[in-house]
C-alpha cells in the first residue's frame, strides 16, 4: 500500500474529481489519509472487517457508531494484482454512495499502480546513473557488472558498443532528459542499452551485441537537436576489461573543449595521447610553443589543421581568400618559429593547440 504524501495526493486527487470524503486505509486498517485529516492515524473498524473477508462493507449511520473509527460509508477492498493491499471507504450513508463506491475503488487501484510504476522509473533511473557513474569512475568488476545490470533489468551482452552524447559547452544539461528520450525512442530493444548522464551532462550509452541496429541513429538525431552537441563512437570492446578501458580512453577525449559535432576514438587518437600527460606539464608545452599567438591566428591554424593543411577548404571555411590565409600561415611562422606548411612543425604546432584545448 502506498503511504504518507503520496497517499494523501491519491484522496485529494479523487475528493477533488467527485466531490465526495474519501479515506484510505491501510493493511492493518489504520487510516493514512483522508479528507478530514484530524481521522489519520486512527483504527477504522470497517476496513478491518473488510480485510478480513475481502468483501466491501456498506455501514450505515446506526452501525458507525457502535464502530471505533468508523462513519457511515461504503468500504471496499483495494487490490493490487492478487493481494490486498489496504481498504478505500467513501464517506455517507450507503444508499446514497453505493454505485460511486466500486468507481472509486478502481480509481484508487490505477492511481496506486501509477504511482508504483513512477516510483519503480525513478528508482530504475537513479541506478542505472549509479552504475554508470561507477562504471566511468573505474570501480565495478565484471561480477558487480553484471549483478547491478540484472538489478535493472538490462542485458547488454559482449561485445560492447561504446557512445557519448556531450551536450553543447555553453549549453544546460538536461541529466534525465536525454536518457529517457534514448530509451523511449528505441522502444522495444532498450533492454539491450544501459544509458545514463554523468554529472557534467553526458550521456553515455552501453549496448550489447543484439542492440537495435537504430541507436547510432537515434543518438545522431539527438545530437543534431541539440546546439554544440558531440557524438563520441568510443568502439566496440571484446568483454568488460576492453570496456574499462575504452571507457577511460572516451573520458580523455572528452577533455578537449572543441571536437567535431560526430567523432571516434580512432580521430581522436592524439589528443587522447596527450590528454593522459599532467596538466602542468601539457599546458606548459602547449602555450610555450603557441606563444602570444593571438586567437584569430588559432582559428586559422584549427581551419588548416582540420582540413588535413588543404588551403583552398581551409581558407573556404573561414571566408577568407587563399592569398589571405597563406599570409596568415606566414605570420603563424614568424610568431611561433613554426612553419605550419612544414610537417614537423605541423605537428607541434597541432599538439599544442590540442593541449590548450583541455578542459
Amino acid at each position: 500500500m502506498i503511504a504518507g504524501t503520496d497517499a494523501q495526493a491519491i484522496v485529494d486527487e479523487i475528493m477533488r474529481r467527485l466531490g465526495r470524503n474519501v479515506n484510505l486505509m491501510d493493511g492493518r486498517g489504520v487510516i493514512i489519509a483522508s479528507g478530514d485529516r484530524d481521522r489519520v492515524g486512527e483504527v477504522h473498524d470497517g476496513a478491518a472487517r473488510v480485510l478480513r473477508s475481502g468483501v466491501p462493507l456498506a455501514v450505515t449511520g446506526a452501525e458507525a457508531r457502535e464502530m471505533r473509527g468508523t462513519r457511515a460509508g461504503v468500504n471496499l477492498p483495494v487490490r493490487i494484482g492478487a493481494e490486498i493491499a489496504g481498504v478505500v471507504g467513501v464517506s455517507g450513508e450507503p444508499a446514497e454512495v453505493g454505485d460511486l463506491a466500486g468507481a472509486v475503488a478502481l480509481m484508487t487501484e490505477l492511481m496506486i499502480t501509477q504511482q508504483a510504476m513512477r516510483a519503480e522509473a525513478e528508482w530504475r533511473a537513479r541506478t542505472r546513473d549509479q552504475i554508470i557513474a561507477d562504471l566511468l569512475a573505474g570501480r565495478l568488476t565484471a561480477a558487480q557488472w553484471r549483478q547491478r545490470l540484472r538489478l535493472v533489468g538490462t542485458r547488454p551482452a559482449a561485445p560492447f558498443a561504446l557512445y557519448a552524447l556531450r551536450p553543447g559547452l555553453d549549453v544546460p544539461a538536461d541529466a534525465m532528459g536525454a536518457a529517457e528520450l534514448l530509451y523511449r525512442r528505441l522502444g522495444s530493444g532498450e533492454e539491450q542499452v544501459l544509458a545514463a548522464v554523468d554529472v557534467t551532462g553526458t550521456l553515455w550509452a552501453v549496448a550489447g551485441a543484439a542492440a537495435p541496429a537504430s541507436l547510432r541513429g537515434r543518438l545522431q538525431e539527438m545530437r543534431r537537436e541539440r546546439k554544440g552537441a558531440c557524438l563520441l563512437d568510443a568502439g566496440t570492446a571484446a568483454d568488460f576489461g576492453a570496456l574499462l578501458e575504452n571507457v577511460r580512453r572516451g573520458r580523455l577525449a572528452l577533455r578537449r573543449r572543441t571536437l567535431p559535432s560526430e567523432t571516434t576514438l580512432r580521430d581522436q587518437e592524439t589528443s587522447v595521447l596527450l590528454a593522459e600527460l599532467p596538466d602542468e606539464v601539457g599546458g606548459a608545452a602547449g602555450e610555450r610553443i603557441l606563444g602570444a599567438l593571438p586567437a584569430d591566428l588559432r582559428r586559422t591554424l584549427w581551419a588548416y589543421f582540420t582540413h588535413d593543411r588543404h588551403v583552398v577548404q581551409a581558407a573556404r571555411e573561414l571566408n577568407v581568400h587563399r592569398n589571405t590565409l597563406v599570409y596568415r600561415l606566414g605570420r603563424i611562422a614568424d610568431l611561433t618559429g613554426r612553419d605550419p606548411r612544414v610537417f614537423a612543425d605541423a605537428v607541434a604546432l597541432q599538439a599544442a593547440l590540442y593541449l590548450a584545448d583541455l578542459g
